[in-house]
């Protein structure tokens, strides 16, 4: 299969546009078929055996093989190409650590807009101003009029390797080359553990539990797709709090948090309206309804 038609394949599968430019060995980055909404969030990587595109926005990703498309000649120089950008993409990702730990450093604990929108105002975070985000991470970071944003490690482990930054309107940004396949945040500690996407659900879940008399740990994993990656690593009997996402053909009509909590192959829970996830449910129905959807989950799980 030639290069043209292996792209066409892919970005199709995962619903993205072939990226305009050609590169081989890094990321291109392109647009869903969402429209606005996707802008942005597609990606395309080409080697010399094979064509990956992924979705940002459902987690999906699709690769199809070159075969017999290329010559000898073309896979030696992609070959180069992809050492190359192997080594700038790991020479990034200790940048993106080095400034995540900068980040981590220059943030104090404090109150955050964000928190009080989301039922939380006497929530305390790791928060850093605008100003010297901008002078630490560079300006991409920061939106237009914004002046403070929580700062949310992401380790693998023990080793910090990225941050979420979190605005005040709920704009999230991540560092370009950091790394967060495999890590997450956690919020609270305890005997079992529970996997969510983001900080909110994730402070929902913690109230839901603590008001049912549970102390367990909870980590943020900053995407659907990276909740099964997460859960490689988990030891001992863990829970999903899965987004309610729209339904996705290429999910099987299944919207990408439950798609990827099926993949996890973990229990989980996720509440009954599409587009919600646990703390829409608290905001909405308060917190009561949270714990119900808690019980009713875990009085089928395996003990």
């Amino acid at each position: 299969m030639m290069i043209e038609e292996a792209i066409s394949e892919a970005c199709a599968t995962v619903g993205i546009l072939p990226p305009k430019g050609r590169a081989y060995g890094k990321w291109m980055q392109t647009d869903t078929l969402a429209g606005k909404k996707g802008k942005g969030d597609g990606r395309v990587i080409i080697n010399d055996a094979h064509v990956t595109a992924f979705n940002w926005q459902t987690g999906e990703t699709a690769t199809v093989g070159l075969r017999n498309g290329l010559s000898r000649s073309e896979r030696k120089d992609i070959s180069h190409q992809i050492t190359r950008q192997r080594e700038e993409q790991a020479a990034k990702a200790a940048k993106a650590a080095r400034i995540a730990a900068e980040l981590v450093r220059s943030a104090k604990p404090g109150a955050h807009p964000y928190l009080r929108a989301k039922g939380f105002p006497d929530e305390r975070a790791l928060v850093l101003d605008a100003e010297r985000i901008r002078r630490i991470g560079g300006a991409y970071l920061v939106p237009e009029s914004a002046k403070s944003a929580i700062i949310m490690p992401a380790r693998r482990g023990a080793v910090l390797t990225s941050v979420q930054l979190i605005w005040e309107n709920g704009d999230k940004k991540f560092l370009a080359g950091g790394e967060i396949g495999g890590a997450s945040h956690r919020i609270a500690r305890g005997v079992d553990t529970w996997l969510c996407e983001g900080l909110a659900t994730g402070l929902s879940l913690r109230l839901a539990l603590r008001g049912l008399g549970r102390s367990d740990t909870i980590l943020c994993c900053f995407s659907a797709s990276n909740v099964p990656v997460v859960c490689q690593s988990v030891e001992g009997r863990c829970f999903i709090a899965s987004d309610h996402d729209k339904p996705l053909e290429q999910f099987g009509g299944k919207g990408a948090g439950e798609h990827y909590a099926l993949l996890a192959r973990r229990p989980f829970l996720m509440p009954p309206e599409i587009g919600d996830d646990l703390n829409d449910l608290h905001m909405g129905k308060g917190i009561f309804a949270v714990q119900r959807l808690v019980t009713d989950m875990m009085r089928g799980a395996p003990r």
